[in-house]
């Protein structure tokens, strides 16, 4: 029984820290994705991601981007011809906190009272993990050499179904 709690527990709070991860959207405060257009078929892409957000889902979430930018202008097919680490650490700052705590001393007709106070900076260092593609589009399977090359309705179907993304 001890054994079932804990692993609902542990499902409960990986559940919610899910639901806090960056959301596939374009950049704003909390992360999402951005581009640029570098020629007529390549494009760069990138997805920051929050303090909740694994390197995973911000390498997935940057390579649905690019296959949604491929749709959009037709081309059928893209390869990743770089990628660019653009992950940080922060010290996020989240003000102090005073604790006082004290005690009641009597001795005949006199009471002392003493009291302790502990003061804690409330600092946290924050991973928040980003990453720059650069894909660049073909109709049809590219001609060369390649390490991946991606179908833009494939990539599209399965990233938005593995993270439940509705059109």
């Amino acid at each position: 029984m001890e054994r079932a709690m804990k692993c609902i527990i542990t499902l409960f709070f990986a559940a919610l820290l899910g639901a806090c991860a960056t959301a596939y959207q374009p950049i704003g405060q909390s992360g999402g994705f951005y581009n640029r257009k570098v020629a007529e078929n390549i494009y760069i892409i990138g997805f920051n991601g929050n303090g909740f957000t694994n390197n995973e889902r911000v390498n997935d979430f940057a390579t649905l981007r690019a296959a949604e930018i491929g749709a959009k202008l037709g081309y059928t097919h893209f390869t990743v011809e770089g990628t660019l680490d653009m992950s940080k650490t922060e010290l996020v700052d989240m003000g102090t906190t005073t604790s006082t705590s004290g005690r009641v001393n009597e001795h005949r007709n006199s009471t002392t009272f003493h009291t302790t106070s502990t003061t804690t900076n409330n600092t946290y260092t924050v991973y928040r993990p980003g990453v720059e593609i650069k894909a660049v589009y073909s109709e049809g399977v590219p001609k060369g050499r390649h390490l991946d090359v991606f179908v833009v309705q494939d990539v599209i179907r399965e990233i938005k179904g593995k993270y439940e993304i509705t059109p």
